[in-house]
């Protein structure tokens, strides 16, 4: 029970947050901001109005915990959260993804149908779709896109997530023989073609968080090798529901409201995006300095929250997950990370971090859901040194974890645990970024990550990616294989026993370690209206539904 001491401490930091914030907007780093143009009408949050009034002078404070790396969306080698999250206001993608994956609804593209005896989608796109500038978006835009991401000659780290297309190598590469199948049947339709049979919303659901539309008439003429570090990216113009104002990098981002986005204009003038630390989240909503962030609060902080008067929602599935992440280069025996699996105190997590509402999961499908197979994890420190002395474990070796700093409990937990089993590890704090270009270059053996599970059994193909590896560096070509027979099949009852096989597969391999599943909480201002907390974890956020109440 939290006693009436913690929620006094919770409204005196509150009241404190003020001062713990405003530095936020200080004139150090990195500041750019849009200039004035031609498209000033479009670009100004002063202008943002819609048929049903004027919002100029509705301010948004959104929190990020982590900083975003660039305002490119093809500018990242991280693929986190946080970047797509920043993206995804300002540029628009063809689906955007209900919470959990649970549905897939209409953005940039209308409707969307199967093609080619399910080689290929067709999209139906908005005619109403605009950049910031005025011009239309059409069909040739998103080629040009998918033609720039494909190419050899422009460096983008993650473009495996669309080898699945026609004319692509494994790598996502444009081939040499034949170029990417993505065409512009007209103005406003475009098709995309596969390499096998993949139905449509399947794809959108995997990669469409990945694939943002760029403006042609603005970047047709920047050689791809050069396209990085064009000036365009300093006050870029996209079509999505926000427009670029001004970014003091790594601390804050200020973004307008779009009269024109073809889903209806958001209900705000200005969106400050601004990055705070994990410990003064709940504290400044309470004090009036935001009004919502992105972030897995702790259970008992969700419940102080609602003690303290703000609004506070709970998922209906635990879809949240935490992640163990094993670098399988340098920890190459699948024993080591079994034994990994098996020490690891799961319940003990679910209790420190959950206050007990989670759930320890053997695998990546939801326990209980839709998909499960049975397979089951209870903690087993004897079998975890048993594997460990017949890897031939040395047990003078030292690992290097990497975690953040919300992260820090979890961490001196787990080395205890595996302290017990014989594996010691050296637990080092870093950024987010810096623990993922860590474990890809190998400067790290292990690291914690949280995500967002979906009830579609392949929504964490990327991390067991032998192409692109970006998280757990996996060469070997099982899980890929078994993958795309998983995402080909039509028959659900077939589909059913290959996903068996997957986590047949996942559990005797144990490429990286499930810890818990856990349900979310939300936490907003009263004044912050239309928002879903959970959307964010699938990678996308409804803006154009968001409002203010005074």
């Amino acid at each position: 029970m939290r006693s009436s001491k913690k929620i006094a401490a919770w409204m005196l930091a509150a009241a404190m947050a003020t001062g713990l914030l405003a530095g936020c907007g200080g004139s150090s780093g990195n500041e750019t901001t849009a200039a004035a143009s031609a498209a000033e009408g479009t670009t100004a949050a002063s202008t943002a109005t819609d048929k049903t009034g004027d919002y100029s002078d509705k301010v948004i404070t959104y929190g990020l915990t982590t900083a975003w790396d660039t305002v490119n969306p093809y500018g990242s080698t991280s693929g986190s959260i946080y970047q797509n999250l920043v993206c995804d206001k300002l540029y628009d993608r063809l689906a955007f993804i209900e919470e959990a994956g649970s549905g897939v609804s209409p953005r940039a593209a209308k409707s969307w149908e199967s093609a080619d005896d399910g080689k290929a989608a067709i999209f139906h796109l908005d005619e109403n779709a605009k950049w910031h500038d005025g011009q239309p978006v059409t069909a040739k835009d998103w080629v040009f896109t998918a033609q720039l991401i494909t190419n050899p000659k422009f460096d983008y780290g993650l473009r495996s997530e669309f080898n699945t297309w026609a004319g692509t190598d494994e790598n996502g590469l444009e081939t040499a023989e034949k170029s990417v199948g993505v065409e512009a049947v007209d103005d406003y339709t475009l098709k995309i073609s596969f390499k096998n049979v993949t139905p449509v919303e399947d794809w959108l659901i995997l990669h469409n968080k990945y694939f943002y539309v760029l403006p042609e008439h603005l970047l047709g003429d920047i050689a791809p090798e050069k396209m990085k570090d064009d000036e365009f990216w300093k006050a870029p113009i996209g079509s999505g529901p926000c427009t670029f104002i001004s970014e003091l990098s790594g601390s804050q981002l200020e973004l307008g409201s779009f009269a024109d986005y073809q889903l209806g204009a958001p209900q705000f003038g200005k969106l400050i995006l601004k990055v705070i630390a994990s410990t003064n989240t709940i504290t400044s909503i309470a004090a009036g300095e935001m009004d919502g962030f992105y972030q897995q609060p702790t259970t008992d902080d969700a419940l102080a929250a609602k003690d303290m008067g703000l609004t506070v929602t709970e998922s209906s599935e635990p879809t949240f997950v935490g992640v163990f992440l094993i670098n399988n280069q340098n920890v190459s025996d699948k024993r080591i990370r079994q034994a990994m699996s098996y020490a690891i105190d799961k319940d003990l997590l679910i209790e420190q971090n959950l206050q007990g509402k989670g759930i320890a999961p053997a695998t990546c499908v939801i326990p209980g859901s839709e998909y499960d197979c049975g397979l089951t994890w209870s903690r087993d420190v004897d079998k975890a040194k048993e594997l460990l002395a017949e890897a031939g474990w040395d047990s003078s070796r030292k690992l290097k974890m990497a975690v953040t700093s919300a992260r820090e409990s979890m961490a001196a937990i787990i080395q205890q645990n595996l302290a017990e089993a014989g594996i010691t590890i050296d637990v080092q704090t870093v950024e987010l970024a810096t623990m993922f270009s860590g474990l890809q270059d190998g400067t790290y053996d292990l690291g914690i990550c949280g995500s967002t599970a979906m009830s579609y059994p392949l929504w964490m193909s990327g991390y067991y990616d032998n192409k692109n590896a970006t998280y757990c560096q996996i060469t070997d070509t099982a899980y890929a294989e078994l993958q795309d027979k998983i995402a080909a099949e039509t028959d659900e009852a077939k589909k059913k026993e290959l996903v068996n096989e997957y986590q047949q597969l996942l559990w005797d391999e144990m490429p990286l370690v499930m810890l818990y599943n856990g349900y979310t909480f939300g936490v907003q201002s009263e004044r912050f209206q239309g928002y879903n907390a959970f959307e964010g974890g699938v990678n996308n956020q409804a803006v154009w539904k968001w409002s203010v109440k005074e």
